[in-house]
């Protein structure tokens, strides 16, 4: 079924993770100054800019005052026990203050059939608000059809799919498996990019080595040309150059090249 939001989504999103340690002020002065619509932030964020003295009630308001909308909200971590419901707890407590566009989450532990119970009772919980799964191939949902399982599974209209180019791909998925009966699934196309290095296992290319999208060896430009020959209206994008590298420039250089590189690859795609 098509995702259901409860007002126009922001088209246009820097990613939460191209920030883990950054001040919130300095997040926000970048995403406003590069011309973002939207920002993605982790609950870890949230407990920073507390910590800073920012109250967690404020956060709407710095976000409106610089011009943004809080686009993704994450993470929840389905099935996980132990500290980490906390965290879990905090993300859904903070659905109502914070009101994302969507509420990302995933799988670490567990089967599938639990996972599926979990986001079919986590959709339930909040139906007004849109929760998306995102599949990576080192997780419980390893690829886009497991994630499209537990879409129907919920059969919630708030019930939908992160899809990521890198987990896309390299779960082992091509181009001609996105159609349109796919993207009616999808919340949000994040894009980055990744070449190949001997050695290197999934988690930690996708977690540490990602670089501007168009930059690497995907075929960003194919990948989006599909998704814009599957459906009428381009879904909403999110940029997440994940790196340790990147994460040691000044995060305003780094929002303008995400701006331009990302550009640059939908230019390309529209192209016929």
């Amino acid at each position: 079924m098509p995702v259901a939001y409860a007002s126009p989504p922001a088209p246009f999103t820097l990613g939460a993770m191209c920030f883990r340690d950054r001040p919130f002020p300095q997040i926000l002065a970048a995403a406003s100054s590069g011309g973002f619509p939207g920002i993605g932030l982790t609950v870890g964020q949230c407990v920073s800019a507390l910590e800073r003295g920012i109250p967690l009630e404020e956060i709407p308001k710095r976000l409106a005052d610089a011009g943004l909308t809080l686009a993704e909200f994450e993470l929840v971590r389905l099935g996980d026990n132990g500290p980490t419901r906390h965290a879990n707890g905090l993300v859904e407590e903070l659905i109502e203050t914070l009101r994302p566009d969507r509420v990302h989450t995933a799988a670490f532990t567990g089967d599938l059939p639990a996972a599926a119970d979990r986001f079919a009772e986590l959709c339930e919980r909040h139906p007004d608000t849109l929760i998306a799964v995102e599949f990576m191939p080192y997780s419980v949902v390893r690829d886009l059809p497991e994630a499209r399982r537990l879409v129907a599974h919920a059969g919630a209209p708030n019930a939908a799919i992160v899809l990521d180019i890198v987990h896309f791909f390299r779960s082992g998925s091509a181009v001609d498996e996105i159609d349109a009966d796919c993207l009616r699934d999808v919340a949000v196309v994040q894009l980055s990019d990744v070449s190949s290095r001997p050695g290197v296992d999934l988690a930690r290319e996708a977690r540490h080595l990602r670089t501007y999208p168009g930059r690497g060896t995907l075929d960003t430009v194919g990948f989006l040309r599909r998704v814009r020959e599957s459906t009428a209206e381009l879904p909403p994008i999110s940029v997440e150059p994940v790196s340790d590298a990147l994460e040691r420039l000044p995060l305003e250089v780094v929002a303008e090249e995400i701006v331009f590189s990302t550009l640059g690859v939908l230019e390309q795609s529209a192209r016929s």
